[in-house]
């Protein structure tokens, strides 16, 4: 199992569009051989602040989708506007393999 973990900085006022954009996405991440599932977090302590969490049956399985043609294709969908204000929080990102 591997984990990779991304924590998303954002002005509390863009969090609804982000949010809604997980909501809405295009799914083609669904089908990608080796994952497992995603899960989106939004901060009780800080309200600007969202963790993208993805579970994956290996870090090769990952890495492969990183850098498919279905992963530009859903981060293409993002608004420009919505892009400029998301930063990522050290750690960037973190990767977990289950032990």
């Amino acid at each position: 199992m591997y984990i990779s973990m991304s924590r998303l900085r954002l002005p509390v006022a863009q969090v609804p569009e982000l949010l809604e954009a997980f909501r809405n996405r295009a799914g083609l991440v669904d089908t990608a051989a080796g994952f497992v599932d995603l899960e989106v977090w939004h901060s009780d302590r800080d309200p600007g602040e969202v963790i993208m969490v993805s579970r994956w049956r290996s870090r090769d399985a990952f890495t492969r989708y990183m850098k498919s043609d279905d992963h530009k294709v859903s981060h293409a969908r993002i608004t420009p506007e919505l892009k400029a204000v998301i930063s990522l929080r050290p750690p960037v990102v973190d990767f977990w393999f289950r032990c």
